[in-house]
């Protein structure tokens, strides 16, 4: 069976910073990895659900494997899906920590 998506790590997680970007509030998502420290991920509109599941950290392998009716959530998680190839070829810890 072909996989859909990259491995990834359990240890890689995802992190977000709520800040305001001129009348509207978003949040920063990092990757972070215990041993070699935390990378830009991407930037995305604030919202309640997102944030909270995210404020103190998500693994990512866990983050692809929601299924939730809040709309904003599986957005998270499609775009999270959509940009691991170019995590994996950016960042050159995210490959190796798999």
């Amino acid at each position: 069976m072909k996989k859909r998506y990259a491995e990834v790590s359990e240890v890689i997680r995802l992190v977000g910073f709520n800040r305001m970007n001129g009348s509207e509030e978003v949040v920063d998502y990092y990757l972070v990895h215990p041993k070699w420290g935390r990378e830009y991920a991407f930037t995305r509109k604030y919202t309640r659900a997102t944030y909270e599941l995210v404020k103190g950290g998500i693994s990512v392998k866990r983050l692809l494997q929601i299924r939730s009716k809040d709309k904003m959530t599986m957005m998270l998680v499609k775009y999270t899906r959509l940009m691991l190839p170019y995590f994996s070829e950016e960042i050159e810890w995210f490959s190796e920590a798999a």
